[in-house]
């Protein structure tokens, strides 16, 4: 039971209670737990000898009634438990006899003065016993005091704690200890029994403490926790002595009558334990480690852990003995008989462990010593770890070949397998030593085990292959090793060779006896390993000496991979997936058609390298000649063209595709004017040779990629641009057919109509060339015309077709020129054929002028035009509520009079009066102001706010609006311009090589046609020759712009050839400085034996110039003191100086000894 110590309870009562209760606690731990021997707080006669003579009162001992005794007693405690650690003997004596508690106690983990002393060794633990300490207390972790001085190897601290006499504990002092003392020893052995036994265990200690044996709370506990070791459970000091093989201790313990046979919590016999704390990184004398064997088994102790499938995972002696290379020891050992087969905490047997460390002496004395009781059918060195290797196989992995040999020496098994199925074949070849590989075949070859697989399938040839091992692969096929062996999944040597990128072993392997594995240059494996042949797995590994070799041994550059997962792939498909360059290149010079494959998704490699991103590869396919316009597979709604495919997955794409446009603007020389200067214009990205039947395919391809990313931008690159030009200048001849086909039937119906509706309207007669009959016959003979051309644009261009307006208005041009002629033979007097002329012509010259922007000149005002006007219509469309407002006003305000005699009058007045044409003098004459003058003052009003509002705020909003972006309408004019020019070029030219013309024209026509419609792959400009072929084939501002991207590269160029060179010279520098740098490295070995004695010298020189330095300053000050006492005048002034001059001296004394130090270090 606790108890408060603010309450003041006496210590005595105290004491008594927690005496009680410990030997109460005991009794019943002593019934619960027979093997432990029962330990009791209780001083006894045996156990310890206090001074039971009290101290003599003085004053400062007398009780005073303000003072707390229990604050002061714990203030001792500490101070004793500090001094303890400290090793300060006089003051533990003072503490003592002061006051303090022989059984003081941290209260953190219980660690009393006895634990502190017994650990610390010295005088302390005798003093603490003579006053009275419980020697035999457990601390929270269940150590004894007697633990720790086994631990510390403290012999005379066992001795106390044992309770020897003074005598006895300067006998056994000794570390040469006399078999009488041992006998004097022995013969106290039925006395101390139960102590020298007591096991450390935490499962029965109290935390409860006297407030008497307590720390202060400002004691540093923490501090005395990190100092004790940590035993395991069940330990006695006879553990804890081998353990840290302190060999006095153990034969002291021995003496005493220690059992060695008693286990720990894992079964661990003293035995068992021999220098385990070696793990635990304390120092221990490996020389006394055979010692403490011999008396171990000579006072009857046995083992657990070093029997054959005992207690595994447990350092054993023989593996500790193996650690510290102790043959002395790992004899011992094997002399009573420990078992070589026993496993570490790492899955190691003694054996194993030699080979993981290397150690030669120990390997030969475990595998060659004259084991008893062993199965004569297998060697010793079979024993497997873990893993199940043997020594022999373990020795190979890690490739220590004297290990290779002690094994083979001692008969290993080489046919043996792991659980794993590894050999020390596949091990050897695994690692790539060929001398071990070597050693291991002079033995496989008479076994047979060459082609053994492991469970992976694998055989010493195909590990040899995956790790590059080309010294091991010869070897082994030099063995016989077979080369037909497939793992799972049908995967080949060929396969892993080239998988793993090994050029030289796929060589060896494709020549080996006389190229038996070319059956399997094109074999596949299954869909679960890829589905490849050897040509894939090269390419994936991004090796082009592989695929260089395959394809030179006739491998299938066109060998497609299964379905699944990569469909029925190229080699090609698989290099532009993964962007390696390097291979797409050799494959395409090897084989361009490649560029045209497709895999079972209807891909070409364009579309595979677009669909990942890998610009490299896009641009090499395209300089090879692959279609951007390139469809995929499937159907039309979900097919992909490959530049859909770049604008959508890459980033940046239209500046992407803009730099890869300029690559094809190429110049030999930055020098415009010199006559030798060519620029070279290549058009193959824009006309591949798969569509050179159809030129516009690539560019009708981007305009169909909609404007997403700004990339209808494209088409005013020079590149594009010029060759736009280029095709109109070619198509040009046909366009010209239909504008005269057109023209002919605007000119017949404007003729037909001026010859029915102006002479009858003036009531003359035309003239016989004006006969409306005639004309009538060759409105309808144009419209013949038109009407089969405009079936052929139909056939071509289907939905397109039919969404623009421009084709509605050509229908309505063509049907009310069919109807007119026959409006006016059937209804000569009426007026609905004049409707149907009016229109007519309206719609016929509008689409005229429709056709005739077409021209490239001409266009760009065109649609200009329409951009303002939409512009018009939209600010009309927003205030037409307001002219409706105004319009009906007016209408009411002049009495439904012309001109507001309607609604839709009063509308169009409105509108009109809006362009400035007001017509105010007929609206507000005479008449007028008669009938409105009692509403004068108000129409004159409304007038006024119309006035302003309409006329002026929102007509010249609309001139505003319409004019304000002139430079961005001028460029969408521009790009429209070219959209525009780009369809109806694709239209025109898929018109002229039509089926129907290749039908029914002559072949050489049809020719003709061909050549005369297609421009041309290359052109070149030559700047400094004006009369060149192509010079006048562009336009100026064309040739401008090439130039100047062309001029651009050149410098790009020139800058890359400076950046490399300057990096040579960068190369020269650094190779030049290295190489000074280890001539330095050599010079400075010779300077650093001199560098310390020069620095020495110069060190004395110093200190003795300091010395004289200082003498006259002394000199100086006593002469200045004496001038001051004959004087007697004030020198504070000098005083401070020379004060501050001899700190200066000290400050620089302390610099120079600071200096020697690390000069000497």
């Amino acid at each position: 039971m606790e108890r408060d110590i603010e309450q003041g309870i006496p210590e005595e009562s105290e004491t008594s209670l927690l005496l009680n209760g410990r030997s109460e606690q005991t009794a019943s731990n002593e019934r619960k737990h027979r093997p432990y021997p029962p330990l009791s707080l209780a001083p006894s006669s045996v156990l310890s000898t206090p001074d039971s003579s009290p101290a003599p009162d003085t004053a400062s001992t007398w009780p005073k009634k303000w003072r707390r005794s229990d604050r002061r007693t714990r203030r001792l405690n500490t101070q004793l438990l500090e001094a303890i650690e400290s090793h300060n003997v006089d003051e533990v004596e003072r503490l003592l006899n002061s006051g303090a508690n022989p059984n003081a106690t941290c209260r953190l983990d219980l660690v009393s003065a006895c634990h502190i002393a017994a650990i610390n060794g010295g005088d302390s633990l005798g003093i603490l016993a003579k006053h009275g300490a419980e020697k035999h207390r457990l601390d929270v972790l269940g150590r004894t005091p007697l633990h720790l001085a086994a631990y510390a190897g403290n012999t005379r601290q066992v001795a106390i704690l044992l309770g020897f006499s003074e005598e006895m504990q300067k006998r056994v002092q000794s570390e040469d200890m006399s078999s009488d003392v041992e006998e004097d020893v022995k013969k106290l052995c039925p006395e101390i029994q139960a102590m020298v036994d007591v096991r450390c265990d935490d499962s029965n200690v109290s935390r409860t403490l006297p407030s008497s044996w307590k720390d202060n709370i400002d004691h540093s506990c923490l501090q005395i926790k990190g100092t004790l070791p940590l035993l395991q459970t069940g330990w006695t000091p006879l553990h804890v002595a081998v353990s840290c093989i302190r060999r006095h201790s153990t034969r002291l313990l021995l003496a005493a009558g220690a059992d060695p046979n008693i286990v720990d919590a894992q079964g661990r016999t003293p035995l068992d334990v021999i220098a385990s704390a070696y793990y635990l990184d304390v120092d221990i004398k490996a020389e006394n480690f055979a010692e403490i064997i011999k008396m171990l088994t000579k006072a009857g102790g046995t083992y657990n852990t070093m029997k054959s499938k005992e207690l595994d995972n447990i350092a054993t002696p023989l593996h500790t003995a193996v650690e510290l290379e102790n043959i002395n020891a790992i004899t011992e050992l094997l002399d009573i008989g420990a078992s070589v087969s026993c496993l570490n905490s790492e899955g190691q047997t003694p054996m194993h462990l030699c080979v993981k460390k290397r150690l030669h002496e120990p390997l030969q004395v475990l595998a060659n010593y004259e084991y008893l009781n062993v199965d004569p059918l297998s060697a010793v060195v079979d024993v497997k770890d873990k893993d199940g290797y043997t020594v022999l196989q373990e020795a190979v992995e890690e490739a220590w070949v004297p290990g290779v040999c002690i094994a083979l020496e001692a008969g290993a098994n080489v046919t043996l397998k792991a659980y794993d199925g590894q050999t020390p074949v596949h091990s050897a070849a695994d690692i790539g030593n060929i001398d071990v590989l070597l050693e291991i075949l002079s033995v496989a070859r008479q076994k047979g085990i060459i082609d053994c697989q492991n469970e992976d399938g694998e055989t010493a040839l195909f590990k040899a292959i995956v790790n590059g091992n080309t010294d091991c692969v010869y070897a082994l096929l030099e063995e016989g090793a077979s080369i037909k062996i497939k793992l799972s999944g049908e995967v080949s040597v060929l396969h892993k060779a080239a998988e793993y990128g090994h050029s030289e072993i796929l060589k060896i392997l494709l020549e080996h006896n006389e190229g038996e594995a070319m059956s399997m240059i094109d074999s596949l494996s299954a869909r679960d390993w890829r589905g490849f042949g050897p040509i894939h797995f090269a390419v994936m590994s991004n090796s082009v000496e592989c695929v260089e070799l395959l394809l030179s041994k006739n491998a299938d550059v066109r060998l497609r991979t299964t379905d699944s997962p990569y469909f029925c792939s190229t080699p090609l498909h698989l290099a532009a997936m993964k962007n390696f360059i390097d291979v797409a290149k050799f494959i395409v010079k090897f084989d361009k058609t490649t560029i045209h494959e497709v895999n079972s998704k209807g891909w070409f490699p364009l579309h595979t390298a677009s669909h990942h991103g890998c610009r490299d590869i896009i641009t090499l396919l395209l300089q090879k000649g692959a279609d951007l316009s390139g469809n995929t597979d499937g159907p039309r709604k979900y097919r992909q063209t490959a530049i859909d495919m770049i604008l959508n997955t890459l980033s940046m794409p239209t500046e992407f595709l803009s730099e890869l446009f300029d690559s094809y603007i190429n110049s030999n020389c930055a020098n415009f004017h010199d006559s030798n200067c060519e620029i070279n214009i290549d058009y193959r990205i824009l006309i591949p040779s798969v569509c050179e039947m159809e030129q516009m395919k690539v560019i009708e391809a981007l305009l169909k990629t909609g404007n997403r990313y700004g990339q209808r931008k494209l088409l005013v690159h020079p590149l594009v641009k010029s060759f736009l030009h280029l095709k109109w200048k070619a198509l040009l001849p046909f366009f010209y057919v239909i504008v005269i086909l057109y023209s002919m039937l605007v000119s017949s119906l404007t003729i037909f109509t001026m010859s029915v509706f102006f002479y009858k309207d003036t009531a003359s007669n035309p003239p016989a060339f004006l006969s409306p009959a005639i004309w009538a016959n060759v409105v309808y003979v144009s419209v013949v015309l038109i009407i089969l051309q405009e079936i052929l644009y139909m056939n071509i261009r289907s939905k397109r077709y039919f969404s623009e307006m421009e084709t509605w208005i050509k229908f309505g041009s063509i049907c009310l020129a069919v109807i007119l002629p026959l409006s006016i033979n059937l209804a000569e007097t009426a007026d609905w054929p004049r409707h149907i002329a009016t229109l007519a012509l309206l719609f016929s010259w509008i689409e005229l002028m429709f056709l005739l922007s077409r021209f490239p000149s001409w266009g760009y005002y065109v649609l200009m035009f329409g951009k303002v006007a939409i512009n018009v219509i939209k600010i009309l469309l927003t205030f037409v509520f307001i002219i409706v407002g105004f319009s009906l006003s007016f209408m009411i305000q002049f009495h439904t009079q012309i001109p507001f005699e309607s609604p839709w009058a009063a509308f169009v007045k409105t509108v009109v009066m809006m362009t400035s044409e007001f017509d105010y003098q007929s609206l507000f004459d005479q008449e007028n102001s008669r009938e409105l003058a009692t509403s004068l003052i108000v129409v004159r009003f409304i007038f006024l706010i119309f006035l302003i509002l309409a006329a002026i705020v929102i007509m010249n909003l609309m001139v505003g609006v319409a004019v304000n972006d002139i430079n961005d309408l001028a460029i969408l004019g521009n790009i429209d311009r070219l959209c525009k020019q780009v369809q109806f070029l694709s239209t025109l030219d898929n018109l002229v090589y039509n089926r129907f013309f290749i039908f029914i024209l002559p072949k050489r026509i049809i020719e003709g046609i061909k050549n005369k419609r297609r421009v041309v792959n290359m052109i070149i400009l030559a700047p400094g020759k004006p009369k060149w072929k192509y010079y006048k084939a562009l336009p100026t501002h064309l040739r401008e712009a090439i130039f100047t991207i062309a001029q651009e590269k050149m410098k790009q160029k020139d800058n890359e050839v400076n950046m490399e060179e300057f990096k040579k010279k960068i190369d020269e520098m650094h190779t030049a400085v290295t190489n000074l740098e280890n001539h330095g490295e050599q010079t400075s070995h010779i300077e650093k034996a001199e560098k310390p004695l020069v620095q020495k010298m110069k060190y004395d020189e110093i200190m003795k110039r300091l010395a004289v330095l200082d003498h006259g300053m002394d000199s100086v000050k006593d002469e200045v003191t004496n001038l001051i006492e004959e004087t007697k005048n004030p020198v504070n002034d000098l005083r401070r100086q020379m004060s501050q001059i001899s700190t200066e001296i000290e400050s620089i004394k302390q610099y120079l000894i600071q200096l020697d130090k690390k000069l000497s270090k």
